[in-house]
């Protein structure tokens, strides 16, 4: 591909300039060549023709010292008056006319496109005459009187649609290439950083302004990867750490198991029941850290998932929790839809939803599983009959280790929202909490394919 002649914003501009005053000359140029070619044609006379024609004819009549019987004014006008002053003949019409009279009124007067001439009988002709172009042809004449101003209101015209046409072009080129530089920056924006910007613009400050902003890139795509790759080493560390820790905690909480077999008395029994319980917390909280740590690292592939088989094997993994407070699970098993998903990531998104809404339903309430597909988005809807969400659980509930109860309780660590909105993030999709009139509503969507 053929580089692009790049120039300075100022020559483009001048050269912008210039291509508009060339066509401007070239249409005055055209419109005098065509003027010139109708005077050629003597289709049209010169704007002195009426001049000429007068002053022939009134050297005729002060030659001969009479108003002729015939007199064939076809570029100029005439009024001849009797000794009385009486109009004898006129080539104006009335209206004309009056206006003639009262703008030639004083006899003696020197006009610049009038004269008087007077004969010995006492009467006395005014001849007018004006400097305009006019058509040789009379029927044209009469219907066009001014074609100079009409070949003037043409040409005018012509200059009007040029520049209305040049101005759009110019405007459609500076829009493409501004819009290079707003391609460039929503691309920097939206951290799309696999497609290099190239400099094209073919104006060198545009240019160096994209060149500016692919150095840019580059080093966004550069600090984007290094922090990617420190937070993925951090998450392993921690990840290995917490394997590790696992490993006497256990054996901690093993021997208390066995300590708790043996025949103690009262205030060993006491100690080794709080070391049991303070290593099962410690395992608790590990366990939470791991799972957190471990979400982004997952690396599963996408498949096709039957979504009735997946929700029934959530609702009854969670049958026992929601016995406890004998809440009833309502799910249509013969809807049938399928998702392309990570199988792990959406059953944990789901128990997470389910466990949830268990928790804070209301004993013997209802929980209603629902869900609704288009070509493009599958929508997983929860119902439940419980308290609802307050207002800071709206506002917060999906941030990581948010909790409504900063008593930090061991069942509940605030991350089973926020990891699902993660996973709905992950399949193109987002998590939707509101309110209903019987209670909580959560919406997870994500894309079908």
């Amino acid at each position: 591909m053929a580089k692009r002649k790049t120039v300075s914003l100022n020559r483009y501009i001048v050269r912008i300039l210039l291509e508009a005053f060339a066509g401007i000359s070239g249409i005055i140029v055209i419109a005098i060549i065509i003027l010139l070619l109708l005077f050629q044609a003597k289709l049209i006379t010169p704007a002195n023709t009426g001049e000429i024609e007068a002053h022939t004819e009134i050297t005729n009549m002060k030659q001969k010292n009479a108003f002729p019987s015939t007199l064939h004014a076809d570029y100029y006008d005439y009024v001849y008056f009797d000794k009385h002053g009486k109009i004898n003949s006129t080539s104006l019409n009335k209206k004309k006319l009056k206006r003639a009279i009262t703008k030639y009124s004083d006899k003696n007067d020197r006009y610049i496109n009038g004269t008087y001439i007077f004969f010995p009988n006492g009467s006395y002709c005014l001849v007018i005459w004006q400097y305009k172009i006019q058509f040789t042809n009379r029927v044209f004449r009469q219907w066009i009187p001014n074609p100079g101003l009409l070949f003037l209101m043409l040409t005018v015209l012509t200059l009007f649609i040029f520049l209305t046409l040049f101005i759009q072009l110019v405007t459609k080129k500076l829009q493409k290439n501004i819009l290079l530089v707003e391609s460039a920056s929503q691309q920097i924006r939206e951290q799309s950083l696999e497609v290099p910007i190239v400099p094209s613009a073919g104006i060198s400050e545009l240019n160096d302004a994209l060149q500016s902003m692919e150095d840019m890139r580059v080093a966004l795509e550069n600090s984007l990867y290094q922090q990617w790759q420190a937070r993925q080493k951090h998450k392993q560390e921690i990840a290995a750490l917490t394997h590790d820790i696992k490993t006497p905690l256990t054996v901690i909480n093993g021997n208390a198991e066995l300590l708790l077999e043996d025949q103690l008395d009262d205030e060993h029994r006491v100690l080794v029941i709080a070391i049991h319980n303070a290593g099962l917390k410690a395992k608790r909280y590990v366990d939470v850290l791991q799972q957190v740590s471990n979400f982004e690292i997952l690396g599963e592939k996408r498949e096709i998932i039957d979504v009735t088989a997946l929700l029934k094997d959530v609702i009854v993994g969670l049958e026992p929790l929601a016995n406890v407070k004998e809440v009833l699970m309502n799910y249509d098993y013969s809807q049938s839809y399928t998702v392309e998903a990570s199988p792990l990531l959406l059953a944990r998104a789901l128990t997470a939803i389910v466990e949830n809404a268990i928790q804070y339903t209301t004993r013997a309430g209802n929980i209603k599983i629902s869900v609704s597909q288009t070509a493009t988005i599958t929508s997983f809807v929860f119902e439940d009959t419980g308290s609802g969400f307050s207002i800071e659980a709206l506002k917060h509930a999906k941030e990581m280790f948010w909790q409504q109860d900063n008593s930090r309780s061991l069942d509940n660590y605030g991350i089973g929202l926020a990891l699902t909105e993660k996973i709905a993030q992950q399949h193109r999709g987002y998590l939707n909490l509101e309110n209903t009139d019987s209670g909580a509503k959560v919406t997870l969507t994500i894309e079908t394919q």
